[in-house]
């Protein structure tokens, strides 16, 4: 896939979440298209790429997002590097194979932004941090064979 086609869908997924995905919550979460973006950038660019266009997303969502500032820049990051070293070792050509490592990495991002917030000051009930965590997580690795099928780079 070609940087240029990637940015253009990037540019419109996180349109979408910052603008309509409101719309679309269930139990009070909506996927973060952003990290599916940067997910799909470290599939399927060159590492080098990737990691600078995770980088890229990181500041995008930082500068629209209300959350500790360089938080997704450092974490995007974190999960581009990790994902193209992952991929090196295991083959991950299989939709459920990497729908469950967007699971994962969902999950990781989810409770170390709820950890952020807690370590701030912010008091959040254990019950929505859990909500927030798994159902988050769950709600974007189940939009990831969607965003596939849209963007039609198919799988099999």
């Amino acid at each position: 896939m070609k940087l240029s086609t990637l940015a253009v869908i990037a540019l419109a997924l996180g349109l979408f979440q910052l603008t309509f995905l409101h719309y679309f919550k269930v139990f009070g979460v909506q996927p973060d298209l952003f990290l599916i973006s940067a997910i799909l950038a470290s599939f399927f660019l060159p590492a080098r790429r990737a990691i600078i266009f995770s980088l890229a997303l990181g500041v995008f969502k930082d500068a629209f997002i209300l959350s500790a500032f360089g938080l997704d820049i450092l974490l995007f990051s974190l999960w581009s590097f990790l994902i193209v070293k992952i991929t090196r070792k295991v083959s991950l050509e299989d939709n459920l194979s990497r729908t469950l490592l967007v699971f994962i990495i969902a999950l990781l991002h989810n409770a170390i932004h709820g950890l952020v917030l807690v370590y701030s000051g912010s008091f959040i009930p254990p019950g929505i941090f859990l909500r927030t965590v798994f159902w988050g997580g769950l709600y974007t690795a189940l939009v990831l064979p969607l965003m596939l099928r849209i963007i039609k780079v198919r799988i099999l």
